[in-house]
């Protein structure tokens, strides 16, 4: 039979008993608090998510491809045709351009690839163009441009092609042509402020930017965009770096220029992208190699970077690729053939 003592030590273990459960349950709720409370800031303080844009090149597109075209090796113009896989991430062949061709430019149109100008194998400009039908897979040539051009740049914008100045057989050009699909024919159309070659274009927003290159005398930085509304070119913020040679994409509504080169002829790997709606230019993460006179592309939310000349002149088959939502560059599949002065695009099946 339990003493008095027995019984108020009895006792007094269950409330010790009792009291740690109490407190042990105060205290994982008091956690459970905090941990939802610092998620709950965590969402609040984090800058709000930006809204996607779809790319014009991949938006609506099944089984989306890279298409890499042309360029040069040595004293060798190509006129070969290289495609990665989107899923398998693997290279296989095209049929070859009928034309060899270097510093030319390309351009998708209602999921059809086309090519223009550029200098063919003798170095002379070329006024030639050629279409490419993902459905035949078969190259068709099509109207010539109205001037032979070579090192400009090409964009689509209201459902024509817009090829804008370049190098021609008298030097340095300004003009713009325009290239109607349904009429197959090519018109002048509204030259841009002054002289541009080894520059880009890029289309957004229905409007068209012409950004850097070589104006005759120096490379420079000046950007000017095209409204078809108004049918006028007019300034736009200017890049923080001058370049020529370089790439330029558009991804998520915003505009990315990448490497070229300097005044300095000093390879770049550096990258800045435009905020159109705010009209301001920004560092963004750069290359893992210094090029120039390469290509990119935009496949599956991704800025592709492909060959192009290294510091040494050297031709590069290394591809890289930046990831907007890790904020880096990473390696993808090297090239089957090192190359520049080449163009990419993205075709897919149509949705």
């Amino acid at each position: 039979m339990d003493t008095t003592e027995d019984r108020h030590k009895r006792e007094m273990m269950e409330i010790r008993r009792r009291h740690q459960r109490e407190l042990k349950e105060v205290t994982d709720r008091q956690n459970r608090e905090m941990t939802e409370i610092q998620e709950r800031h965590t969402r609040e303080l984090a800058p709000p998510k930006r809204r996607r844009v779809p790319t014009p090149t991949t938006e609506n597109l099944r089984n989306p491809c890279l298409y890499v075209m042309g360029g040069k090796s040595g004293q060798v113009v190509f006129s070969m045709v290289e495609k990665l896989d989107s899923k398998t991430e693997d290279w296989g062949d095209v049929d070859s351009m009928s034309t060899k061709r270097g510093k030319f430019a390309a351009v998708v149109l209602a999921n059809q690839l086309y090519v223009l100008g550029g200098n063919d194998f003798r170095s002379s400009p070329t006024d030639a163009v050629e279409r490419f039908d993902t459905r035949t897979c078969t190259w068709t040539k099509v109207s010539p441009m109205s001037t032979a051009r070579a090192d400009f740049a090409a964009a689509v914008l209201g459902g024509a092609i817009y090829a804008i100045g370049g190098m021609g057989e008298d030097g340095e050009l300004e003009t713009v042509e325009r290239f109607d699909p349904c009429s197959e024919t090519w018109t002048q159309a509204v030259s841009v402020s002054g002289t541009r070659c080894g520059h880009c274009a890029v289309t957004l927003d229905n409007l068209l930017y012409a950004l850097g290159g070589f104006d005759g005398d120096k490379i420079v930085n000046t950007v000017e965009r095209f409204d078809l509304r108004t049918g006028c070119w007019s300034s736009v913020t200017p890049m923080l770096t001058p370049r020529k040679d370089f790439a330029a994409a558009a991804l998520n509504g915003t505009i990315y220029v990448l490497g070229g080169h300097d005044d300095e002829a000093t390879q770049l790997e550096t990258m800045e992208q435009f905020d159109p709606g705010q009209g301001r230019w920004a560092r963004a993460p750069s290359m893992n190699t210094e090029r120039s006179a390469f290509s990119a592309a935009v496949l599956g939310g991704e800025l592709y970077a492909l060959g192009g000349l290294d510091n040494y002149y050297n031709k590069l088959d290394s591809v890289e690729r930046f990831v907007p939502r890790a904020g880096a560059w990473v390696a993808g599949p090297s090239l089957p053939t090192a190359r520049s002065d080449h163009t990419a695009a993205v075709l897919g099946d149509k949705v």
